[in-house]
């Protein structure tokens, strides 16, 4: 048994002892199907979005993990919050995160993504949508992944994130 597969076995093992396993064919219980991407499936409800993911991008579990501990440090309005696990039993294992849904947003220009990092102290690296303040490493901060709202608030709602 690999690492990966070791992790998933106990990670689901866990997950139906805790009572919070959701067999894959329950997830749309969570809301009504989003936009999807690479790594991700979207369940949109009143009050949430619920990323179900497939860690094909994460390196596993502990990795998404720590990636989601970094967002919310640097992205406190759109922190994640575990709310489970998806999976088919005995085979595949993927985390579920639930983040407040911003209601009435578009997605935001670059110019204000490029303004609103700077105000959180990220100088522009080399190239679009990537910033550092010295201690991370933030890309992929693109219009498709923030939203701003009628207020003129900036929300990073996905990014890649990694410590230097």
């Amino acid at each position: 048994m690999t690492p990966f597969e070791r992790e998933q076995r106990m990670a689901e093992q866990m997950a139906k002892d805790g009572g919070y396993w959701i067999p894959m064919m329950q997830v749309f219980s969570l809301g009504v199907p989003g936009p999807s991407g690479n790594e991700n499936d979207t369940y949109v409800a009143d009050d949430a979005v619920y990323k179900v993911n497939n860690l094909m991008n994460s390196g596993g579990i502990v990795a998404l993990l720590e990636k989601v501990l970094m967002h919310n440090a640097l992205f406190p309005d759109t922190a994640y919050q575990f709310h489970g696990f998806a999976g088919f039993d005995g085979r595949t294992v993927q985390p579920i995160l639930r983040q407040v849904r911003v209601a009435n947003a578009t997605p935001a220009t670059q110019i204000m993504i490029d303004t609103y990092m700077a105000a959180l102290g990220f100088e522009k690296t080399d190239g679009e949508g990537r910033f550092s303040n010295g201690s991370y490493l933030v890309w992929d901060v693109i219009p498709r992944n923030v939203l701003v709202d009628r207020d003129g608030d900036i929300f990073v709602v996905d990014a890649e994130i990694k410590r230097i």
